[in-house]
């Protein structure tokens, strides 16, 4: 097993992961908060498509972020530049409503294109920092980390959220 075969199986896992914990919400729940500073499912998906489309396509590929590209503001009537980071509770708790799915068809390009670029990496590109004047010393294997766990974290938000409100394994 080789290094870009251990990263898929990681991004696959939180995917499936993910999926599995948005199966079956309503709109409703998807826009459930804990409390007025928390943030809510929707909220935490657009992010984490965002975030990987940031990381692989602006910071990695020096490219324009798959959102732009092919026109997802427009599509789900979200922020064109913003991707959640920083965010305030007000501006969580008055983000759009939009539909999961197109969402997530969002996150598939994105992830096509994380796909695409790991399929291109060497072993000895994992130690490269490709955007130096962003994140100097940010190599592309640092970068998959902090993606893979980001992600994952943000994935057991999704899945705490919905137990809150279903209970365990509901």
């Amino acid at each position: 097993m080789d290094f870009k075969e251990i990263i898929r199986m990681a991004l696959d896992e939180y995917m499936g992961a993910l999926r599995k914990a948005l199966d079956g919400l309503t709109a409703d729940e998807r826009r459930f908060q804990p409390t007025p500073e928390s943030h809510h499912i929707d909220f935490a998906v657009w992010h984490m498509a965002r975030v990987e489309d940031n990381w692989i396509n602006g910071f990695a590929r020096r490219a324009d972020h798959v959102w732009s590209t092919e026109g997802w503001a427009a599509k789900t009537g979200l922020p064109e530049r913003d991707g959640g980071s920083g965010y305030t509770a007000e501006q969580v708790a008055s983000l759009p409503r939009f539909d999961i799915d197109d969402i997530m068809a969002y996150y598939d390009s994105v992830r096509r294109e994380t796909y695409r670029y790991l399929d291109g990496l060497s072993a000895e590109d994992l130690s490269v920092c490709p955007n130096p004047e962003r994140r100097a010393g940010y190599s592309v294997g640092k970068m998959f980390s902090h993606v893979i766990v980001e992600e994952s974290q943000h994935t057991g938000q999704v899945a705490y959220i919905r137990g809150l409100q279903r209970g365990i394994g509901k």
